[in-house]
């Protein structure tokens, strides 16, 4: 027994020691300038390893091309309807590294576009820097869907749209449910609706990236009939109970 302790302590001093979990923020300094675009990339060192890449609270309204990694590199692109100035968060990483390794960290083909309508490139400072790592416990933001119908969209039928920004880990993804049972699936903004008579309630789930969920509701913009889905179910349960009634008699009578 001590031979089999010794030699695995052995074992796990020669092993590689790892750099800790960590997490870092990529923030973007105009400066004096008004900006509304940026887009780049960030050349990790191949000792750093990213588990997610986080959007929530970023100065980017709306993402040409969220922050994605290929290979060592995670290329971004984004706007921000009425600019704005000064230094913000752009996107934050998780994973495994140290501050020697965000050291040798670089960003390249950065480009940021001036907010005055004339789209000239403008200088910006692009940062990387270490953060106490907070858990997100907060859900998404409140949020309205929308039904909308447009000729050339879905033919002109009913479809949906939602959106809402989440704080802290970022908005993971969409889920979607008509009508007061069933599941909810995964969906994606426009979405086309099942029920084309407006006539089922909508629920859309907003679920961010440490599985926080907010919900919101559309109400039916057409009332159902009483025998429709609550109806229907209704009049399954009195059955239920009525035949349930019966056979509790016909045992009795029985006896």
């Amino acid at each position: 027994m001590y031979t089999f302790v010794k030699t695995l302590a052995v074992i796990l001093m020669l092993l590689p020691v790892s750099a800790f979990a960590a997490t870092a923020v990529i923030e973007v300094d105009t400066g004096v300038e008004d900006i509304n675009a940026l887009e780049g990339t960030l050349v990790l060192p191949e000792s750093v390893h990213v588990r997610e890449i986080q959007t929530g609270n970023s100065v980017i309204l709306i993402w040409v091309e969220e922050p994605h990694q290929t290979g060592n590199v995670i290329t971004f692109a984004g706007i921000t309807p009425g600019g704005f100035t000064g230094k913000y968060l752009v996107f934050t990483i998780n994973g495994e590294f140290d501050e020697e390794d965000l050291e040798r960290v670089r960003f390249e083909s950065i480009n940021a576009l001036k907010n005055d309508g004339s789209g000239a490139s403008v200088p910006v400072k692009m940062s990387l820097s270490l953060i106490a790592f907070k858990d997100d416990i907060e859900p998404p933001e409140d949020f309205r869907p929308v039904v909308a119908s447009n000729p050339n969209v879905f033919d002109g039928e009913y479809f949906l749209v939602f959106a809402t920004q989440d704080k802290g880990s970022g908005i993971d993804r969409y889920e979607v449910r008509e009508g007061r049972w069933g599941f909810f699936r995964e969906v994606e903004s426009p979405y086309l609706l099942k029920y084309q008579r407006l006539d089922r309630d909508v629920y859309v789930k907003a679920i961010d990236n440490a599985d926080n969920e907010r919900v919101a509701v559309l109400a039916a913009r057409v009332h159902k009939s009483w025998w429709g889905e609550e109806g229907l179910f209704a009049i399954l349960m009195m059955i239920a109970l009525v035949a349930l009634a019966y056979k509790k008699t016909w045992i009795r009578f029985t006896k």
